[in-house]
């Protein structure tokens, strides 16, 4: 019988040869996997930033989870940008959840940041994006993960439910001249909160998917609502049921606004607002009747109020002469 170091060397003879021939293959293996993820992340051969921006909606859109609307933001935001990470906001300090494009992607999770100051301060108190110096972010992140090429970054909150729920960073990258596209970002970022207050509302026994999910204007049709009884509620049901109704006539009306940008700085200019998004505006006024129109908060009308607000900036002139109201 042989020795035990024989043994060994046996062991470690076919091992190696194992190897030997393997190698090739998983050598090809980990780079056909490595190049089809920067294949997902990278834009198309002449993809123009609105089919960019559609590709990235349609995926947060087809998201199962709020886990899977944050991943797909994340990765649509990727092809805005050099770099992007995503924190969460918990309290007075926010957690890193995952980073894309940076040397070390993971390192992103290590990090927690205060709230209170710099460029996060004014972006989660604002709840609008901020621009400025990476510095202005977070020393201690910028000299970890490494400045910038132009040194600048951007800073953009993620609004569920009126709070912050996460925000956004994004630069250039550490190569000079990357990209970094602040319209696509802020209209990917305010997509995925739509989404993502729609998925707390279905969590929380709030309307269904078939009900209440607004389908991409791009795609077709806003899905049909059940409507809500008119039957008789006690005060702070229906206190509930108007904040219900009111933040159902925000979404849909933010909905159009995202989808319709160009149209609706055109729209405020000429005070035409109506007459250029008439079809998308009735299509979404339809789905807020068929659950609302019937119920005891339809008085107050808040697809009416939130055209005004959101589209109009509160000024009902420029919704034009023929607006309906009621």
């Amino acid at each position: 019988m042989p020795r035990p170091t024989e043994i060994q060397n046996i062991i470690e003879e076919a091992v190696a040869e194992v190897l030997d021939a393997a190698l090739p293959r998983l050598r090809s293996e980990i780079v056909r996997r490595a190049v089809e993820v920067v294949e997902s992340l990278a834009p198309a051969p002449g993809a123009s930033p609105s089919d960019l921006l559609n590709s990235a909606a349609t995926a947060i859109h087809e998201s199962g989870s709020q886990a899977d609307i944050l991943r797909h933001l994340l990765e649509g935001d990727a092809r805005f940008a050099g770099r992007v990470a995503l924190f969460v906001v918990k309290g007075n300090a926010i957690g890193g959840w995952q980073g894309i494009g940076f040397e070390d992607n993971d390192a992103i999770k290590a990090f927690s940041i205060q709230t209170g100051s710099g460029l996060v301060g004014k972006a989660v108190q604002a709840r609008n994006p901020a621009a400025g110096p990476a510095q202005e972010f977070d020393a201690g992140f910028v000299k970890s993960l490494k400045a910038p090429a132009d040194g600048q970054c951007l800073v953009l909150p993620l609004v569920v439910k009126d709070k912050v729920a996460a925000i956004i960073y994004a630069d250039a990258g550490i190569v000079p001249g990357g990209m970094l596209d602040s319209s696509g970002l802020q209209a990917l970022t305010r997509f995925a909160a739509i989404w993502l207050e729609l998925a707390a509302l279905r969590k929380a026994g709030g309307p269904s998917a078939a009900e209440d999910i607004p389908q991409p204007q791009s795609a077709a049709t806003m899905a049909a609502t059940a409507p809500v009884p008119a039957s008789s509620t006690s005060g702070s049901e229906e206190d509930e049921l108007h904040k219900k109704a009111r933040r159902f006539a925000k979404l849909l009306v933010e909905e159009i606004k995202l989808y319709n940008q160009p149209r609706v700085e055109e729209g405020r200019q000429h005070k035409d607002l109506y007459e250029r998004l008439k079809v998308d505006i009735e299509k979404s006024r339809s789905t807020y009747d068929k659950r609302y129109a019937e119920s005891a908060v339809a008085s107050a009308d808040y697809f009416t109020q939130e055209l005004i607000r959101i589209l109009a900036d509160n000024d009902g002139s420029l919704m034009g002469a023929g607006f309906p109201r009621s």
